[in-house]
């Protein structure tokens, strides 16, 4: 079976818990989407390296303190869900071109915050995934 992990950044906002999510510039079709969404974990890598790894590629951000906080089954792979709050202040919106295979493409990301409950709906089996962290993270 596959392994796939996603990465959550969450952070405290005014009005509660925030999640970093991104659209891809121009490409509306693509929807909705987590930085280190969607992580394919490489041979001889760990869920948790892929996350941290696609998290950097796509955003620029090196963060740690990653939980574990779900893992479940969806069309025949295995996801895991892992979760972070950073210590460094993040801004509200920003632009990004990644730096990994994206990259090549041609692709920009743009960053901005919703509320981890009851926010703009994820793309594909992310949103299934932020269910469950928003639920990891409520029992804090």
């Amino acid at each position: 079976m596959m392994e796939k992990a996603y990465g959550f950044v969450v952070r405290e906002g005014e009005e509660g818990r925030e999640l970093l999510v991104f659209e891809h510039a121009g490409v509306p079709e693509a929807g909705l989407q987590v930085p280190g969404g969607t992580v394919k974990v490489d041979a001889g890598e760990t869920p948790l390296q892929a996350v941290a790894r696609e998290v950097l590629e796509e955003s620029g951000l090196p963060l740690g303190g990653w939980e574990g906080a779900a893992a479940f089954e969806a069309n025949g792979q295995k996801w895991h869900c892992f979760v972070t709050t950073p210590a460094l202040v993040l801004p509200d919106t920003w632009r990004c071109e990644p730096l990994g295979p994206e990259r090549v493409q041609g692709l920009r990301f743009e960053y901005r915050w919703t509320p981890l409950e009851g926010g703009d709906e994820l793309a594909g089996t992310q949103e299934k995934a932020r269910q469950a962290v928003a639920g990891f993270v409520a029992q804090g």
